[in-house]
């Protein structure tokens, strides 16, 4: 019997179906800033540095799975929180609309009209795609598995208390939309390759769009967190060590 390949990627129809029904959700890669009004830029940059998610676009490029990328800078508008009733941190100043930063110092001073549309021609945008991507996803297979793909800082930020040694890679669940398979799956795989690999430590949970959230387990989620000390030389991204990573990444997908 002869297997149709898909001349993109070389993968088999079937494997590309099974590929398709991911979808990588990268929210804090870039460090596009669309509006400085009211950022205090020195403190602007210092967070850039420690909280920007650095070259997990290129981390988590891999050949024949969709992706979503934000692109502008958590700082801006950070795509991966709740509105401000349901989201704990922005009783610190950092909801979708960063007035503060890592440490509580005042980053960006409070505008209502900026913040107004900030969520209007940004956010809402961004989870109107996230929605239909995975909406997409459902009506044509059924099922959607999405991958939060994040990277974190060895030594944790503020008051986040990790554990006395922080993993190489965190794996993020929610006890309604993360499989046992998957789970499985992704701790091992990461296992297998020689790392430390931890679940919910030092971060936890995954995004999963608010029309599906506690309601439809056919939408299925797991984070991937990657210690940046895997890939960063101090504050320098090592282009080796990314592609090394990248290769990993594929090899996950691949090995489904």
């Amino acid at each position: 019997m002869s297997i149709a390949y898909n001349t993109l990627s070389g993968t088999s129809l079937f494997k590309q179906e099974i590929l398709n029904t991911f979808l990588l959700h990268i929210p804090h890669a870039s460090t596009h800033i669309p509006d400085y009004a009211g950022f205090d830029v020195e403190k602007m940059e210092e967070n850039l540095a420690c909280l920007t998610d650095w070259a997990t676009d290129e981390i988590f490029d891999v050949n024949g799975v969709g992706k979503i990328i934000a692109p502008f800078s958590r700082l801006f508008c950070d795509v991966e929180r709740f509105d401000d009733e349901e989201e704990p941190m922005y009783k610190i100043g950092r909801g979708f609309f960063y007035t503060n930063g890592y440490d509580g110092a005042e980053l960006r001073k409070m505008n209502t009209e900026l913040k107004e549309h900030v969520y209007r021609d940004y956010y809402q945008p961004h989870h109107e795609l996230y929605f239909h991507e995975v909406n997409n996803r459902l009506k044509q297979y059924g099922v959607c598995h999405v991958i939060d793909c994040h990277s974190f800082n060895d030594d944790p930020l503020g008051s986040l208390v990790a554990h006395p040694k922080s993993p190489d890679i965190c794996i993020g669940t929610d006890e309604y939309h993360t499989p046992e398979y998957l789970l499985n799956y992704t701790m091992n795989f990461w296992a297998r390759h020689g790392y430390s690999v931890e679940m919910n430590n030092p971060y936890s949970g995954c995004i999963i769009p608010s029309e599906f959230f506690r309601s439809d387990k056919n939408v299925k989620g797991i984070m991937i967190e990657i210690n940046k000390r895997l890939y960063m030389d101090g504050e320098q991204v090592n282009p080796e060590k990314v592609r090394k990573l990248n290769m990993l990444m594929t090899g996950f997908f691949e090995n489904l």
